[in-house]
């Protein structure tokens, strides 16, 4: 914050008129953080001369030598989150915590303004969010995955013959509820991800087994499109430090999306590739090329490629992709072939045995 400075103290002038429309802590000190003025907005005791007489139930010994390290370094801005825990002001109330320096026309520090928010109402609706989520999708995955199974028993004719009338009405009603099945998996990996910050669980994992173990998982989907999976090995057997979880997410997500885009009778090459430090895995698919402002689009929320169950806008398959293959510090990206349909690849840093 640089503003013009003088002896009069003009400027903290203007941050009492702004401090009362604000519903924020307004804090503002000299170089010394002595408290020049303060709007108590939810501060309620006055008798504050210093912005370190707030330590004992806001401030505590480590924040306080960060502050000590901002006022001393080249940054002008730093932000943290803290709580308040003391009764005599607000208890347990989320803060985020501004600050910034105050300079004057020669570049000097010459005070602070601190300006803390409540964050209550952010942190209830973010777990309100989440226990939204986790109710709904459980209720809905449950009979849905139920449904599925019964008529996927009916498909195998495990109840008796099926007449040709029958049977495609059944495999329609099994289609739609393995999609809605699959769609409510990618909105609660979502708004998840939303509400807290993923962090994969790693461990040294064969990521050739992986694609294999998600391929008999996923064998049911093609044959319904009597589609079959060629994996390509190069290189040597590679190992990466994965969340296994997760990662076959991706890898289901992106089999099913290339199922999609496939014709009947097709086939779907994973090549797994090592090349500079990095596995890429690679999704050829021999149907329909994308077009151009979709590719570039692809990886964005709402995208897709595919027009069945009226798809578009409702997809989060390759955007959820990206979140989790990002956080392993991989890249994803999708491209058409010239002698086949479309390629999407991620890579992965990999360790080697």
């Amino acid at each position: 914050m640089k503003l013009n400075y003088n002896s009069d103290n003009v400027f903290y002038k203007i941050f009492e008129q702004i401090s009362k429309y604000s519903n924020d802590e307004i804090i503002i000190t000299d170089k010394n953080f002595k408290i020049i003025f303060q709007n108590s907005k939810f501060l309620n005791n006055t008798n504050y001369t210093s912005l370190f007489d707030i330590t004992s139930f806001i401030i505590n010994a480590e924040i306080k030598r960060n502050i000590l390290n901002f006022s001393v370094s080249d940054n002008n801005h730093l932000l943290f989150k803290l709580v308040i825990n003391d009764t005599k002001a607000l208890d347990n109330i989320p803060l985020d915590f501004h600050i910034s320096k105050i300079k004057d026309n020669e570049n000097n520090t010459v005070g602070y303004c601190i300006i803390m928010s409540n964050i209550l109402q952010e942190v209830r609706n973010k777990i309100q969010k989440a226990t939204f989520v986790d109710i709904i999708t459980h209720d809905l995955k449950n009979p849905i995955r139920a449904n599925i199974r019964i008529l996927d028993l009916m498909l195998k004719e495990k109840f008796g013959k099926l007449n040709n009338n029958l049977r495609p009405v059944l495999e329609e009603l099994y289609n739609s509820g393995c999609f809605i099945n699959h769609m409510a998996d990618n909105l609660l990996m979502k708004y998840k991800n939303e509400i807290e910050i993923y962090e994969p669980e790693k461990q040294q994992y064969s990521i050739i087994k992986l694609i294999k173990d998600v391929c008999n998982k996923t064998s049911n989907i093609l044959e319904r499109k009597q589609q079959f999976i060629e994996l390509v090995i190069k290189g040597e057997i590679i190992n990466v430090d994965i969340d296994v979880k997760e990662i076959s997410k991706v890898v289901k997500n992106l089999i099913i999306n290339a199922s999609e885009q496939s014709l009947e009778n097709s086939k779907i090459v994973i090549l797994v590739e090592n090349k500079d430090n990095f596995v890429f895995v690679s999704f050829i698919d021999y149907g329909y090329k994308a077009r151009k402002e979709i590719l570039d689009n692809l990886f964005d929320e709402y995208i897709s490629c595919s027009n069945k169950f009226r798809k578009i806008g409702f997809s989060l398959d390759l955007y959820n992709c990206k979140k989790i293959v990002e956080a392993h510090n991989g890249t994803i990206y999708a491209k058409n072939e010239s002698d086949c349909g479309t390629r999407i690849c991620f890579s992965l840093p990999l360790k080697i045995n």
